[in-house]
């Protein structure tokens, strides 16, 4: 049986763009590796969360770095889907904050709203995971455990 490499399945080719090192940012400009990329290739990477595998690719690279500016050496941990979930954590988190600076008073014996703020601390934390906030999950604790006690 003669099976012929033209026959099986190619590997998907990784796009290539060439990077422009001058709409870096500043930083960027100076560490070691502005003299070392001189194109931005498609990279694979497993979600830190999720552990599905995802690809940051070039053209995300080349907008990611020379558009918004972010530092050369920042990859990415999180697929899109768990990426655009951390990002409405980060918003409801927000919320919460402003909810609670407006309004302590009252929602300091509001179970509801101090455990759904309590887990979205905690939810961050897996999609995050260098960021815990130990100082306010314990302080909503307290509060809970307070409000719950007869």
């Amino acid at each position: 049986m003669d099976v012929r490499r033209r026959n099986m399945p190619s590997k998907p080719k990784h796009a290539s763009i060439p990077a422009d090192r001058t709409k870096w940012s500043e930083k960027s400009q100076r560490t070691l590796s502005a003299e070392f990329i001189r194109e931005y290739k498609d990279r694979r990477y497993q979600c830190w969360h999720c552990r599905v595998e995802a690809v940051f690719t070039a053209a995300d690279q080349r907008y990611t770095y020379e558009v918004k500016k972010a530092p050369i050496d920042q990859q990415r941990i999180l697929c899109e889907a768990c990426w655009r979930r951390s990002i409405t954590i980060k918003a409801e988190l927000s919320a919460c904050g402003e909810t609670w600076e407006k309004s302590r008073g009252e929602r300091r014996s509001d179970i509801g709203f101090l455990k759904r703020w309590l887990g979205l601390l905690e939810e961050q934390e897996e999609y995050i995971p260098y960021k815990p906030d130990s100082a306010k999950k314990n302080m909503l604790r307290k509060l809970i455990g307070g409000a719950e006690e007869p």
